[in-house]
């Protein structure tokens, strides 16, 4: 658990790396290679981006990217023509119907989900007060 110190720290930075890759797909739209590990703050939205503003991008590695969804998996198959590695270790918001969506639609590419399709995925805000209530009437008989 981070203490709130860290919490704060994160609030305030969270679109730093954000904001970086935007800047950076926009002014190198030539970017042949990405990799990304531990961004918790990077979106599909910024995936998406950086693969319509990069058509020539190669190899996009993402490693515990919390916040990539199969939103991201999509834009590969719509927009990642060049792509020819694709990597999301330990995103635990990919799903295997995603995986298979890009190994159907985008054959050539090398793709590597080590652990992603089988971790615990992030449940809906929603969801998890579901669950806390159910777990809190559980504890109280």
């Amino acid at each position: 658990m981070k203490s709130s110190f860290q919490k704060d720290f994160c609030k305030r930075h969270e679109n730093t790396v954000s904001d970086f890759l935007l800047d950076v797909c926009n002014r190198c739209p030539n970017l042949l290679s990405v990799t990304l590990s531990g961004c918790g703050h990077v979106t599909d939205n910024c995936i998406l981006q950086l693969l319509k503003n990069c058509p020539n991008l190669k190899s996009l590695k993402l490693e515990n990217c919390v916040q990539i969804t199969d939103h991201t998996l999509e834009a590969v198959t719509l927009h990642g023509a060049s792509l020819q590695t694709l990597h999301v270790d330990f995103c635990r918001n990919v799903t295997q119907a995603g995986l298979e969506k890009v190994r159907e639609k985008c054959p050539s590419v090398i793709l590597r989900a080590e652990r992603s399709a089988s971790m615990i995925p992030d449940s809906k805000p929603e969801r998890k007060l579901m669950l806390e209530k159910a777990s809190r009437k559980l504890v109280q008989l």
